[in-house]
């Protein structure tokens, strides 16, 4: 669980957890989050697709939302597109942040073996310094060797 503070055009600032989910392509918010935390009328969101996850399947809107966390003094900030379910009964269980485009800009280090519980362990956030273009990866790589 990574701690965060939620802003929303300087309206609204609110602490919680997020779940860092690996296994999600995209951030989510729970309903109650955006409409009591965030002031967002939900009625007047569109819908914007479906997604399919832990809780089935379910038609979502997307809201993009200025994201603060930190470590150890150092600070971040990041507008995250999240989306918000719209069925009533559709909520994940916890608010998610997804791989995108979290996991591109950030490098996410879980990190086991600092306690005696063996399901405990901590996870490091900084920033992705890539190297190399995303282009060159859309193509199959040439393996060099002997065919």
């Amino acid at each position: 669980m990574l701690p965060v503070v939620l802003m929303k055009k300087m309206i609204s600032n609110f602490s919680t957890m997020l779940l860092i989910d690996s296994g999600a392509d995209y951030s989510m918010l729970t309903k109650e989050i955006a409409r009591d935390a965030l002031n967002i009328d939900l009625s007047r969101l569109e819908k914007e697709g479906k997604t399919t996850g832990i809780a089935g399947e379910t038609e979502v809107a997307w809201v993009n939302v200025k994201v603060g966390f930190g470590q150890r003094g150092i600070c971040f900030e990041e507008g995250i597109p999240f989306q918000i379910p719209l069925e009533e009964e559709k909520d994940p269980p916890l608010p998610i942040l997804g791989r995108d485009p979290f996991f591109y800009r950030y490098r996410i280090d879980f990190r086991m073996g600092y306690t005696k519980d063996s399901s405990l362990g901590k996870f490091v956030i900084y920033p992705e310094k890539h190297k190399r273009s995303p282009t060159k990866y859309q193509k199959p790589m040439k393996i060099k060797g002997k065919h």
